[in-house]
């Protein structure tokens, strides 16, 4: 589970949109450590009125009157982000008074203040669960602490810190759950052939012919073999689409002949065609 405080003014923390990494937490977020074997509890509640009718002994409709997402869980853990959200408030230097009527720290020592009103902080929660390579993301965009349990502090026993965390509304929803589980049984579609052409297909020894090639690696190094050391070619790097454009220097003594032009990222090769020279025409 993570959490990422929302401040009242200033730049707010952006939700993830994808299921990120196993033990990663996203950017902007920090985690709230270990949870008990009791697990996470994820709690969607609705309640609703019944329209009953005289014409039927049963409701013809359901009228939704309140609607929730909670989250609850007991955090072993005692670090910063776990004790302030149970307290519900914020670690300070703890200061005193000195000898001369003002205020000093306290050397080594951090105080939380609680407050008689408190106010309640709001914050953004993500919740990862999974399995092998399947994973899922909760994730709750506003939240607010709504029920705290209590400490029992044992011998025997580890302290916990158990908290209901209720969400809040955004933009018409309480949140949101990712997957990258192909529930739906969707079919990928089939990423895009590399294909590769001569810009010209003939051309006089001493010329420098180009081929052009797309849906290769995106950002990769392009290379391509000529068939013969009479023309080299200058490697080029791929755009971030895929498209590439490498130059092709044909030496003035190439012999003339046709020499098929391959374009490759490392992975995928394919031919450009066949390229043409011609012996220089003389003047």
């Amino acid at each position: 589970m993570y959490i990422a405080g929302i401040p009242k003014a200033g730049p707010k923390p952006t939700p993830p949109t994808s299921c990120g990494t196993a033990g990663v937490a996203p950017a902007g977020y920090s985690a709230l450590g270990y949870v008990d074997e009791g697990g996470v509890t994820i709690t969607p509640e609705i309640s609703s009125d019944p329209v009953k009718v005289w014409q039927s002994a049963v409701p013809v409709l359901f009228n939704v009157k309140e609607s929730s997402f909670k989250v609850k869980a007991n955090f072993l853990e005692t670090n910063l982000n776990t004790t302030e959200l149970f307290f519900g408030a914020k670690w300070e230097k703890a200061t005193e008074k000195d000898g001369n009527g003002g205020w000093k720290e306290v050397p080594g020592t951090y105080r939380l203040n609680l407050s008689s009103t408190p106010q309640l902080e709001e914050i953004s929660l993500v919740v990862d669960w999974g399995q092998g390579s399947t994973r899922y993301r909760a994730v709750i965009e506003r939240a607010m602490v709504a029920d705290r349990g209590a400490i029992q502090l044992q011998r025997s026993e580890a302290g916990k810190f158990e908290l209901t965390i209720d969400a809040l509304d955004s933009s018409g929803r309480l949140g949101y759950v990712l997957t990258n589980d192909n529930l739906r049984g969707d079919t990928a579609p089939p990423a895009p052939i590399a294909t590769a052409l001569l810009e010209k297909e003939t051309v006089s020894q001493g010329d420098t012919a180009y081929a052009s090639g797309s849906n290769f690696k995106a950002s990769t190094a392009i290379t391509a073999s000529t068939g013969s050391s009479s023309i080299v070619a200058t490697p080029a790097q791929s755009s971030s689409t895929g498209a590439a454009r490498v130059a092709l220097s044909v030496a003035a003594d190439c012999p003339p002949g046709r020499y098929e032009i391959k374009l490759s990222d490392g992975t995928t090769e394919v031919s450009a065609g066949q390229l043409t020279v011609e012996k220089k025409p003389t003047t």
